[in-house]
Formats: C-alpha cells, sequence, structure tokens
C-alpha cells in the first residue's frame, strides 16, 4: 500500500497542472440565420458539447383532425470555407440537431482547434422540402486555452 501513495500524488499533481495550464471557460451563446459564423479563437480549443434549437416550428392540425409538426434541424453550413450545406441547392452536410430524431445528428462532442471557421444553417421541415427557420439556437461550448 505504501508504494500506491507516492505515485497517486503524482497522478494528482499531474492533475492539478494541467488544469492550471488550461484555463478552461464555458459558454452558451443564442444564434440564429444571420449570426451563425463562429470563429474559435487563436490559442484556443473548443469542445462543442451541444447545439440545439425549438423542437418544433409551427403545430398544424390536420384535415383527420391529428397534428403534425415539422423538423427543426441545424446543419453545418460551412467549415473553413468548404460549403457543406445549401439547403436550397438540396445539398445536406453534418445535421448537428433535429428536434424529432435526435439520433439522426453527428456525435458530440466535437472538438475544433484554433482558427477554425465555421457556420451553420436553422431549417424547418424535411431535406427536399425545408424553409429557413426564423427561430434561435444555441450553441454550448467550452473554451480551452492552449497555453
Amino acid at each position: 500500500m505504501k508504494i500506491f501513495k507516492p505515485v497517486l500524488l503524482l497522478l494528482a499533481l499531474i492533475s492539478i497542472s494541467t488544469a492550471i495550464a488550461q484555463s478552461k471557460q464555458v459558454k452558451l451563446q443564442q444564434f440564429n440565420n444571420f449570426t451563425a459564423q463562429f470563429e474559435v479563437p487563436a490559442g484556443k480549443t473548443w469542445v462543442i458539447e451541444k447545439i440545439f434549437s425549438n423542437f418544433t416550428s409551427e403545430v398544424k392540425v390536420n384535415p383527420d383532425g391529428s397534428i403534425s409538426t415539422p423538423a427543426v434541424r441545424i446543419f453545418i453550413k460551412t467549415l473553413n470555407g468548404d460549403i457543406k450545406t445549401d439547403w436550397q441547392g438540396n445539398r445536406f452536410g453534418p445535421q448537428v440537431f433535429q428536434s424529432n430524431n435526435t439520433s439522426a445528428t453527428i456525435s458530440f462532442p466535437i472538438t475544433l482547434p484554433a482558427l477554425t471557421k465555421f457556420s451553420l444553417v436553422i431549417v424547418e421541415g424535411d431535406p427536399g422540402a425545408c424553409k429557413a427557420f426564423s427561430g434561435s439556437g444555441y450553441i454550448s461550448y467550452t473554451e480551452i486555452s492552449n497555453k
């Protein structure tokens, strides 16, 4: 047992020094289709935990009395200048949120290095029959200093 105490102490010191060397800041940022452009600052790393929006955009009552709700979806629009999603041209890239099927999205967390530029687009409805969403979304991430 005496041999394990120095090892545990060493591991604890390594953990503490790593935590001190990397300052972390947790952020929640609201965005919409006009403001959904992001850049990871120099010397930082972003770990995106979640991207989400409203569950539905509108509730429709069908002629038979049933209710349907179009899905709200968020896609990566651009990544470092490369167009991933052009929903008007029926080109859909990685989906990061779908209100009615959360398993239809890419896995989180998403880690992005310094100077990564990306934008998101929020639509309502199904691919091929969707329109721009007028509401807002949220991105939750941890910003880590790379010192």
